[in-house]
């Protein structure tokens, strides 16, 4: 009895060991051709046996003061058939409003800057590609844009690879197009994971510096009960 029980005790040990050095895959697809765009997120945990599956088939630009429409749909392996659909506005306000909850968090958490600097760091991006191809009626323009694009991604990717690991060069292109009418096509492929046990490790030591702080706790009810009210009018 004993060794069974043993056996057992090691077997579940080994499980939860191999569970938390798993790693939680995210892949991202971005593509814009002209006036057309998809977006699409696939996230995987558990060595696949939890798939979750975002997408934007649309996004529309109103205005400047309405801003860009999001439709989008989202559904997981574990509710098989059922997808949602949802739209989204974001405009100034919208983007005022998140930048004023971003500064409540950081009054919320105990040192939030900290942790996201060590979090981002533990992200690993095994690929990163970004291609555009650019043309415009005139040769000159069709030139500056292309520079233009090439100084905007060197400047992104190098922000980005001081935040975050990234364990292949990134494979950029930028291709001026003449002699043919104005094209537009960009797209962004990017795969990156972080280990799930230390996902549940950062998430204990963000609950910890939220109690740490002053009514920190209460805050984070505030903005979480905020940000579900304003989701709920926004359908």
């Amino acid at each position: 009895m004993w060794i069974w029980l043993g056996s057992s005790l090691f077997l579940l040990c080994l499980i939860i060991v191999l569970l938390l050095l798993s790693h939680i895959k995210l892949q991202f697809f971005a593509k814009k051709s002209n006036k057309n765009d998809i977006v699409t997120v696939d996230v995987t945990l558990l060595f696949g046996l939890i798939s979750l599956h975002y997408k934007i088939p649309e996004i529309e630009l109103k205005n400047l003061q309405d801003g860009l429409i999001i439709r989008g749909e989202n559904s997981n392996n574990l509710n098989e058939g059922q997808t949602a659909n949802h739209e989204q506005a974001i405009n100034k306000h919208k983007i005022e409003q998140w930048a004023d909850d971003f500064r409540e968090m950081l009054k919320a958490t105990l040192g939030l800057r900290s942790w996201m600097k060590a979090t981002l760091k533990h992200i690993k991006v095994a690929q990163l590609e970004w291609s555009t191809n650019i043309a415009l009626s005139n040769a000159a323009h069709t030139a500056t844009l292309t520079g233009f694009a090439w100084a905007l991604k060197s400047t992104l990717i190098g922000f980005l690879s001081y935040h975050i690991s990234l364990q292949q060069r990134p494979k950029l292109f930028v291709v001026p197009k003449f002699g043919i009418p104005p094209l537009f096509v960009s797209q962004l492929k990017c795969t990156a994971r972080i280990r799930l046990g230390y996902a549940f490790y950062a998430s204990f030591v963000l609950v910890f510096r939220v109690l740490r702080e002053n009514k920190g706790l209460r805050k984070w009810f505030k903005l979480l009960s905020k940000a579900k009210s304003a989701k709920s009018s926004d359908r």
